[in-house]
């Protein structure tokens, strides 16, 4: 996916953000996060960066991931994400569902390609916080084509691990 169409896709997230308050996206289960993602990553969060991207139309952040460990692709010592959103000077964008980190944050984060980004699969479904050896998600923001809402989920880290290297495997 080039970055024109990587901008058009969200732009059209953007303008329905805009008209409502949440994003609807395809409801993705575990096993769909695997299967999307090109890398899966367990690590700590060392640094973001915030600009205008796709000539100076969009606000966008790419946030440096340093891996503790990988648990699907090709280790490497970071990743960088990006997400559409952010806030320079006085201007503020924020999209319904897109994750967002903090600087220290520990997370499992389940990562696509599009063309020259890497992002997150399915915005936030595929982010998974880490917090005293638990994991956990968020899909505040989020809608879904069936209607039905979104259920979180919680569990330790380790048996999340486990069970993503058993999806990994099938």
């Amino acid at each position: 996916m080039t970055k024109k169409r990587f901008a058009i896709s969200f732009g059209l997230i953007l303008f329905a953000a805009g008209l409502c308050r949440a994003t609807t996206v395809e409801r993705l289960a575990l096993d769909d996060l695997v299967k999307k993602a090109n890398k899966i990553v367990a690590g700590r969060v060392s640094s973001s960066r915030t600009y205008w991207g796709v000539n100076g139309k969009i606000i966008l952040t790419t946030y440096t991931v340093d891996v503790e460990e990988s648990i699907k692709g090709q280790a490497s010592p970071s990743v960088e994400l990006t997400t559409i959103g952010g806030k320079i000077g006085n201007i503020e964008l924020r999209v319904s569902g897109m994750p967002s980190f903090e600087k220290g944050e520990r997370a499992v984060v389940f990562v696509e390609n599009s063309g020259s980004f890497s992002t997150v699969v399915g915005l936030g479904q595929g982010k998974f916080n880490v917090t005293n050896g638990e994991v956990s998600n968020s899909v505040s923001g989020l809608a879904f084509p069936d209607g039905r809402p979104g259920s979180s989920l919680r569990m330790p880290l380790e048996a999340f691990k486990k069970q993503i290297r058993s999806l990994i495997r099938q």
